[in-house]
């Protein structure tokens, strides 16, 4: 575990090869960001409580980010470990982070139905049994709120869309750091060996644009996202930039190569293999995330055009 600054600590987890990192804040209230992974709470957040004299017991208040297993899948089993902890997320969250088995629908088994598109089995089970259990939210956050750690000290509530709809950061205004979770990811995931591990997973095109445009207005003096190395001073902006520029070149190569007829599976096929370093085969279904995103940002723009084919699957291609 790392102290960033008074009362603010790092534990830094695992998850898939890549790190992990959630955000302890010990004040007069006691917050933690994130629950992790179901494994996450018992290997890793309960040995950090431990380092500093303390339990679960003594957590006031669990932040989730959003609706992802890696932020939510400990939640049950930290309300296990400490039934008064409140609970809270993003408000269009809410279904998902209270329910892992719409998580599994809604966001890992997404692109199935129109698309065919799915994890392996072997992965899907893991991804299930990481996702925890069921566990009630107790408060559904839009973003403007403020919570209160100390006196002097708060904590401003932000909605930052784009990778979920419900996804939020807090931007800590005593120390002006910005701790962004997903929100914004730059142009790879890498993991602890330093080699690439995860393409980023944007859904919505706007809504993240529009969240980098809010995190740069803010000008936070440190970023600390949940897989990346903690941005610092001309660090936070050059980190934005790429975030920015990755969702520029990923358009480019979208509206390239629907000069046909494509389904949502050969347009990420067509697009890996035209990205500078393209990823496996094992990794290359998650740029669905994106380019699903992209393909629909087009259609609704009047730029692309969406069809059902014969197989029953979704069609993209730019409009003529």
């Amino acid at each position: 575990m790392t102290e960033l600054g008074e009362g603010v600590h790092r534990i830094e987890a695992e998850v898939g090869g890549r790190p992990l990192y959630l955000f302890l804040f010990l004040g007069e209230r006691r917050l933690l960001i994130d629950a992790g992974c179901a494994s996450t709470v018992d290997e890793f957040i309960i040995p950090a409580l431990t380092e500093v004299g303390l339990g679960a017991a003594d957590l006031d208040l669990l932040l989730v980010t959003h609706s992802d297993l890696d932020h939510q899948g400990g939640t049950h089993r930290l309300r296990q470990a400490n039934p008064k902890l409140w609970v809270a997320c993003g408000l269009l969250d809410v279904p998902l982070v209270s329910d892992p088995s719409r998580l599994m629908a809604d966001r890992y088994h997404a692109y199935l139905d129109d698309h065919g598109i799915k994890p392996a089995e072997e992965a899907a089970a893991w991804m299930r049994k990481e996702s925890g259990e069921a566990e009630a939210v107790d408060l559904g956050l839009t973003g403007g709120e403020s919570i209160g750690l100390a006196p002097t000290w708060n904590l401003r509530v932000l909605h930052v869309p784009g990778h979920s709809a419900g996804h939020l950061a807090l931007f800590d205004e005593r120390s002006r750091a910005l701790f962004s979770g997903d929100a914004l990811q730059g142009s790879v995931y890498l993991g602890l060996d330093g080699t690439p591990k995860l393409c980023p997973t944007y859904t919505h095109i706007d809504e993240y644009l529009a969240t980098a445009a809010l995190i740069e207005s803010l000008a936070p003096s440190e970023l600390h996202g949940c897989h990346w190395p903690a941005q610092r001073g001309t660090g936070v902006f050059s980190f934005i930039a790429e975030s920015r520029d990755y969702v520029r070149h990923l358009d480019e190569l979208v509206r390239a190569n629907l000069d046909q007829p494509l389904t949502l599976g050969d347009l990420v096929a067509r697009v890996n293999d035209r990205l500078d370093a393209p990823w496996p085969d094992e990794l290359k279904p998650d740029l669905a995330f994106s380019i699903h995103g992209h393909a629909e940002w087009l259609v609704a723009s009047g730029l692309a055009v969406r069809e059902r084919g014969t197989d029953g699957r979704i069609v993209y291609a730019m409009a003529r």
